[in-house]
């Protein structure tokens, strides 16, 4: 067996990643379709924000009925279009849509951003974007067939970085920027894969291991002209800002994490520090370990990844239903 499970509250980063709880059978097929299967309506490159005359840009996808119709009142699933903070067209759904969402009547939404320019488009930028997108689609949920009160964010990477930060308690504004201020931009669910959740940790533990792109993103630029230590030590106010761990409290959206063990790019303590902290704040989670991979997207077998990602999202909606009664 090749991967772990966590989730009880565990004692140390090393326990979370060699003393995790072991499943003792390998996890089931994915979740069977339901019996009624939906069309998809694309709607391509839908203006979200313009920035000084950008337009910044998503895709949609969504289910509808055999005269063609929209399902209406759709779960929302967002893909999070991002690699080293670096985004270009809105793309094709990405995991959700691989795992046939929208057959199973889920809307999903793949969402571009501002790209990461040194010295020009930093943070807070993209994660200005990204909450401006989910606020769009909540403001445009009747022209679309959307749930507003049922909404997930997806992301690898900097994409989980970005999803992380759409979790971020209703209560935080200063990222809510632009139109649709009426609207909340925080989603019900978060699906992190390998984000990097506490930068100020790993700058202030390896900071020349910390990837070039968490420096830019906060303002820097890693070089070799002077020590590691020496270039994140003014960076580390924004890296405390622009860190979803800061946020974590009990209003912390529920929060699914992936992370490969071998990872060496996004070090596996980043998803375990996160993961203790949304513990101990008392906020639904689960962190899934995968010893056999690297930082990829691809954590676990596309079936199991699948397994995982919808029992735990289709609760937290389940739940979010039945409060709402």
């Amino acid at each position: 067996m090749n991967w772990k499970r966590c989730v009880g509250r565990m004692s140390a980063v090393g326990a979370a990643i060699f003393g995790a709880i072991a499943l003792g059978a390998s996890v089931a097929s994915a979740q069977d379709a339901s019996a009624e299967t939906f069309a998809t309506q694309e709607v391509k490159d839908v203006v979200y924000k313009v920035v000084d005359g950008r337009e910044i840009k998503l895709n949609l996808f969504l289910p509808t009925k055999a005269d063609g119709s929209l399902v209406g009142n759709a779960p929302l699933l967002i893909d999070i279009v991002s690699g080293g903070w670096m985004s270009g067209a809105p793309g094709d759904g990405g995991f959700w849509r691989a795992c046939g969402a929208v057959e199973r009547g889920y809307a999903v939404a793949s969402v571009s951003h501002r790209s990461l320019e040194p010295g020009k488009l930093v943070f807070p930028a993209q994660i200005e974007d990204v909450k401006a997108a989910v606020r769009f689609l909540r403001a445009n949920a009747t022209e679309y067939g959307l749930d507003p009160n049922r909404v997930a964010a997806f992301g690898a990477s900097s994409g989980g970085h970005l999803a992380s930060m759409l979790g971020l308690p209703e209560k935080v504004k200063k990222f809510d920027v632009g139109e649709n201020l009426d609207k909340s931009s925080q989603v019900q669910v978060v699906v992190d894969l390998c984000c990097s959740a506490d930068m100020a940790f790993y700058l202030e533990t390896a900071p020349e291991q910390a990837p070039d792109p968490i420096y830019v993103a906060l303002g820097g630029a890693k070089t070799n002209d002077k020590p590691f230590a020496e270039q994140a030590a003014p960076l580390m106010e924004n890296a405390r800002l622009y860190s979803p761990i800061t946020y974590v409290d009990a209003d912390f959206s529920p929060t699914i994490i992936l992370q490969g063990v071998l990872d060496h790019l996004i070090v596996p303590s980043q998803s375990c520090l996160f993961y203790e902290a949304l513990k101990r704040a008392g906020v639904p989670t689960e962190l899934w370990l995968d010893n056999s991979v690297g930082h990829t997207a691809a954590i676990f077998p596309m079936e199991t990844r699948k397994k995982i990602v919808f029992d735990f999202v289709e609760k937290i909606f389940a739940e979010s239903q039945n409060a709402a009664k």
